[in-house]
């Protein structure tokens, strides 16, 4: 009976030892994605403003042609 209670904890706690580990894992993985997405809304933000920018350009461009 002692044997199995003494089995019985070890492997509880070795899950428990797996558990935190996962845990901090995921949230090692969350902040990255929370920062790659910030990232992302950036560039995205950059390629707007260049795309604006390159239409009046080109605007400007044609109309100093005419």
């Amino acid at each position: 009976m002692r044997i199995l209670s003494i089995i019985m904890i070890l492997t509880l706690s070795s899950c428990m030892v797996s558990q935190k580990t996962f845990d901090e894992k995921c949230c090692a993985l969350e902040t990255e994605i929370t920062e790659l997405k910030s990232r992302c809304n950036g560039m995205d933000m950059k390629e707007q403003l260049l795309r604006q920018t390159i239409h009046d350009l080109q605007t400007k461009n044609d109309t100093i042609n005419k």
